[in-house]
């Protein structure tokens, strides 16, 4: 009786190590090939030499500002001035060419602020 639950099993197991059993969905299971990507201006692989230049590295670069700060009572001054300046030109209550006459000054004001600023700083 053992030999024939063996021999109905042996479809079974002989079916196991077949190609038409597989639990895979279709797509290969093998990593894709391995691609190296390097410019040309890279240097030889192989040990870091020390160069000798004859000066000693620095690692504190001066830092500038993105824009020029101001002083809270110089903005609190002139906030007030530019938002009215923007309604009236938003109500129509000034025309274009003296929007841009006034804008103008403005800038040229605060060029010249900065430089009386860093002169004040610098004294």
């Amino acid at each position: 009786m053992a030999f024939f639950i063996a021999l109905g099993a042996l479809p079974l197991l002989t079916g196991c190590n077949s190609n038409s059993f597989a639990l895979d969905d279709g797509i290969p299971s093998t990593p894709p090939p391995a691609v190296v990507v390097q410019s040309r201006t890279a240097p030889p692989p192989g040990p870091l030499a020390v160069r000798k230049t004859g000066a000693y590295p620095t690692f504190d670069p001066t830092l500038t500002a993105a824009a020029e700060q101001i002083e809270d009572q110089d903005y609190q001054k002139t906030e007030p001035r530019l938002a009215a300046l923007a309604r009236a030109r938003q109500n129509g209550s000034i025309s274009e060419a003296e929007y841009q006459r006034r804008v103008a000054e403005y800038r040229r004001l605060a060029a010249e602020h900065g430089n009386d600023a860093l002169a004040d700083i610098a004294r």
